[in-house]
């Protein structure tokens, strides 16, 4: 049991990862999806040695509960993990609407772009690589338009657009980027309504979670012992390990059902 336990861990640990790197050179090695595809071959190879290994020396019933701990485990890594990354592309989303707005802001003040761009950089982070190609010479909407794969920043792609259109043809580049911070500040409004609306379909999820304990909480309420059954029975741990599969793809399906679609611009 100890052990499957730290099989449990183990796949947590490998799904969680590494903390993400900030420097612009890892931010640049391949797209997110690319690095998704090469972080699960690990996760996979590493859980499928460590309950081969139980398996082989603790027998089919400790392999079996193996498997229901690192299903277990593994599912709630991967929520947690998929959680905290909507979290950070939601916070992100909204540093590059605040950096549209606050630099639409300075250009209309009468500061040129360069110096704006350099003053509203040191408020919003997500405006640093670009200030500094400024700064250095560079092309800024080529640096937008790099920064705007990084999850979240797909704003910052409409404002590289808008810099590179007004660059080249000479326009005022003040009422452009006024309108494309106000068309960021009504996608954040929207997509405050549309997590509200979601926030019942995660609530089946976390029902849907909670349901298994409730039925051997009912068990114990009808006078008789799930537990000892579950945990004492071979037709039991199978049970449980049916029971952990079927509600691990349910919670899962769920929560992929209710994460929003978001499109790039």
């Amino acid at each position: 049991m100890t052990a499957a336990a730290a099989l449990a861990g183990l796949a947590a640990v490998l799904l969680l990862g590494p903390a993400p790197a900030r420097s612009l050179g890892r931010l640049r090695v391949a797209p997110p999806g690319r690095v998704r595809r090469r972080r699960r071959w690990p996760v996979v190879v590493g859980v499928g040695v460590a309950v081969a290994v139980v398996g082989a020396g603790w027998g089919v019933r400790a392999l079996g509960w193996a498997v229901t701990f690192v299903v277990a485990g593994a599912t709630v890594a991967w929520l947690t993990a998929a959680h905290r990354a909507a979290a950070r592309e939601h916070r992100t989303a909204g540093e590059c609407a605040e950096a549209a707005s606050l630099l639409a802001s300075l250009l209309r003040s009468g500061q040129i772009p360069s110096q704006a761009l350099a003053t509203a950089a040191e408020d919003c982070a997500v405006l640093a690589t670009a200030a500094a190609a400024a700064r250095l010479g560079g092309d800024v909407a080529a640096e937008f338009a790099v920064a705007s794969a990084r999850p979240g920043c797909a704003g910052l792609g409409r404002i590289g657009a808008a810099w590179r259109v007004c660059q080249r043809s000479g326009a005022p580049i003040a009422p452009v980027l006024t309108l494309v911070a106000d068309a960021l500040r009504r996608e954040r409004q929207v997509g405050a309504m549309v997590e509200a609306e979601l926030a019942a379909a995660r609530m089946s999820g976390r029902i849907m979670a909670a349901l298994p304990f409730a039925a051997v909480g009912l068990g114990f309420a009808a006078g008789v012992d799930p537990v000892a059954f579950l945990l004492g029975q071979p037709l039991g741990g199978l049970l449980v390990l049916i029971g952990t599969v079927l509600t691990a793809a349910g919670v899962l399906w769920i929560d992929r059902l209710a994460r929003p679609q978001r499109g790039r611009p």
